[in-house]
């Protein structure tokens, strides 16, 4: 229980940094995961000389948050830090605690399942909330997507993760990734949607673009409300193990 309780207080710490420099400035000092993921695996292995875990474990652990943080960053979801933070947690949450009594624990094995699982379930209130605010703007007689081109289905896709914020707000800003772009067709420029922005991409270059056309974009431009991933892993993270705590004292 104290290692489970060291690993738990160290990670949380470290991710509660993690989670300020990457809201704050999009980057997180490689110094954070050089120092709490080896004393997290330290731990693990003074946890397994005491038999709270298994080797085994703690290798299937890490090799399943290296996968999914690994194709997560590929597909663009996922950026460097979020994928390092997936590889702390499971370095600090190998097993679950011994007398711990789950529902979770018969389908998710391993708390690095249970912590992504609670992480992806938090994330989902993001377009909830984006939806929810741009509803109440067209009750209002405000209509989002006025001049965008785009499918039914794209549409109602922006609804749930687009706001319209004024061009200039966008320049330095780390808020929000464009949700449009202009396209320039048979001489006419256009507007279309922009439903994806690699976690990783050059967003100043896609200002400079747009700002390109902004005599187009004199009612605003769609941009998507910026949240780093690691927000819900952190959250995630501390949920699912004050849950696990409080299933070994019941």
């Amino acid at each position: 229980m104290i290692v489970y309780i060291l690993r738990f207080s160290i990670s949380s710490a470290f991710l509660a940094y993690a989670l300020v420099c990457d809201v704050m400035k999009r980057e997180v000092p490689d110094q954070v995961w050089l120092v709490s993921i080896p004393a997290c695996l330290l731990l693990d292995c003074v946890a397994v000389s005491l038999g709270n875990t298994d080797l085994a474990s703690i290798l299937v652990s890490l090799g399943i948050a290296l996968l999914i943080g690994s194709l997560l960053c590929f597909l663009g979801f996922y950026g460097g830090a979020d994928a390092k933070a997936l590889l702390l947690i499971s370095a600090a949450t190998p097993s679950y605690l011994p007398g711990a009594s789950l529902f979770a624990m018969n389908v998710l094995p391993l708390p690095i399942l249970f912590v992504f699982f609670c992480s992806t379930l938090f994330s989902s209130s993001y377009p909830l909330t984006v939806l929810t605010l741009n509803l109440v703007d067209f009750l209002r007689g405000e209509r989002l997507l006025q001049g965008i081109e785009g499918s039914w289905l794209g549409r109602l896709v922006l609804y749930a993760t687009a706001r319209r914020v004024k061009l200039e707000d966008m320049r330095g800003s780390l808020r929000y990734f464009p949700a449009e772009k202009v396209v320039v067709e048979d001489g006419k420029a256009r507007r279309k949607p922009l439903y994806f922005v690699h976690a990783e991409a050059n967003l100043d270059e896609q200002v400079e673009k747009l700002e390109e056309h902004k005599e187009l974009l004199n009612d605003g431009v769609l941009a998507s409300p910026t949240i780093p991933m690691i927000v819900f892993l952190t959250a995630g993270f501390v949920f699912s193990n004050l849950v696990i705590l409080w299933a070994s004292f019941n």
